[in-house]
């Protein structure tokens, strides 16, 4: 039996790649980056294609997928101390919930849908923010305040 080596000009292969990169991407999408803040939590939804509704779907944590540990799974373990996954397969999207989140969440996670072959699988990076969430109220200066910028503006003239 003969053996064929198929080569491709580099702007075929270039081109393939894109091809198969946008179908995976279609198939799962998920945001590249998501921002929390230390004791906050976080929700990310991965959205699929309905084909895959029946499928498992995951949440792993690390920076190379094929060593990722599994963070939560679906349909057993939705759950675990800090976070949870639901998968709403009429919609076509799974979300992950992460409470409590502490400066060791901050990592490359994975939405995966698990299938025979490869598995289907999005990167999001978590990131943790140390501010702490408060509301502002915008309020006009007071006379103080603007005698004391009058009074600082004279001296830098001098």
């Amino acid at each position: 039996m003969k053996s064929v080596c198929l080569h491709l000009h580099p702007v075929a292969y270039f081109a393939l790649s894109l091809m198969f990169m946008e179908q995976c991407w279609s198939q799962l999408s998920a945001p590249d980056m998501v921002t929390g803040t230390y004791n906050g939590s976080v929700t990310i939804s991965c959205q699929y294609d309905l084909q895959f509704k029946e499928n498992t779907k995951y949440w792993c944590k690390g920076s190379v997928y094929e060593l990722c540990a599994i963070v939560v799974k679906t349909p057993k373990n939705r759950f675990n101390d800090r976070s949870s996954i639901v998968d709403d397969q009429e919609a076509g999207v799974f979300t992950v919930t992460m409470t409590s989140l502490r400066k060791p969440d901050e990592d490359r996670y994975w939405c995966v849908i698990a299938r025979s072959g490869r598995n289907i699988f999005r990167r999001v990076k978590l990131l943790i923010s140390n501010a702490v969430p408060f509301s502002t109220v915008a309020t006009p200066p007071t006379t103080t305040q603007i005698n004391s910028l009058l009074i600082l503006e004279q001296e830098q003239t001098r």
